[in-house]
């Protein structure tokens, strides 16, 4: 297994694994680096250094075995180990999400939702949901090491506590607060607002254009 790989390969490998998923399984399943480059919107150098540091070389002719890639790349990124998950405060949109990684990342169990206002446990859609009064205990319960968090900014800090101290040691956050964590704890930060800010400017730019 390679070691700690750089943070932008890390996304790409999972971006490839993505798109390899749906080529697996053709007669002659190749591809050259450019082609996967123009997929990822990348450049072909970045996808032959990606591949080059977790072990992976390519055929001059034929470019990259696809079934090759996919096991080096589940290697690379632990996929042999399955990440028990839940999703925080995100009601609908968790559920959303889970039944797509169900789908697509089978090394991802989803083991609870979290939201306000339920008064008891209950499965919607194959998920489980829970009051958000239940967090340490499900998550203590289940082993859950990994959290989707979409809570309002008054709760983010106080609940993010709480998964730590139930042995959370990884967080995606959706939520407008910057969270402190112990060093040991990876925090992933998604800033909505960037992202709805940046994608409303190229909506002008292409509609100003088009």
């Amino acid at each position: 297994m390679p070691g700690r790989l750089p943070e932008k390969t890390v996304e790409r490998l999972s971006q490839y694994r993505r798109i390899l998923l749906n080529y697996q399984f053709l007669e002659h399943a190749f591809i050259f680096s450019h082609n996967l480059a123009r997929i990822v919107k990348t450049n072909a150098a970045n996808v032959r250094r990606d591949l080059m540091l977790i072990g992976v070389s390519g055929d001059f002719h034929k470019g990259y075995d696809i079934n090759e890639l996919l096991s080096k790349i589940n290697l690379a990124l632990n996929y042999e180990r399955v990440t028990p998950i839940a999703f925080v405060g995100m009601g609908e949109l968790g559920r959303s999400v889970a039944a797509h990684f169900g789908q697509h990342n089978p090394a991802m169990q989803i083991a609870a939702t979290f939201v306000f206002g339920k008064p008891t446990a209950e499965v919607i859609d194959g998920i489980h949901v829970y009051n958000i009064s239940q967090l340490k205990q499900v998550i203590e319960e289940k082993g859950i090491e990994l959290c989707v968090v979409a809570v309002p900014a008054e709760f983010a800090r106080e609940l993010t506590t709480i998964m730590v101290h139930s042995g959370v040691t990884g967080i995606l956050n959706f939520s407008p607060v910057q969270l402190q964590v112990p060093a040991w704890v990876h925090v992933e930060q998604f800033d909505i607002i960037t992202k709805l800010e940046k994608t409303a400017y190229f909506m002008k730019r292409s509609r100003k254009n088009g």
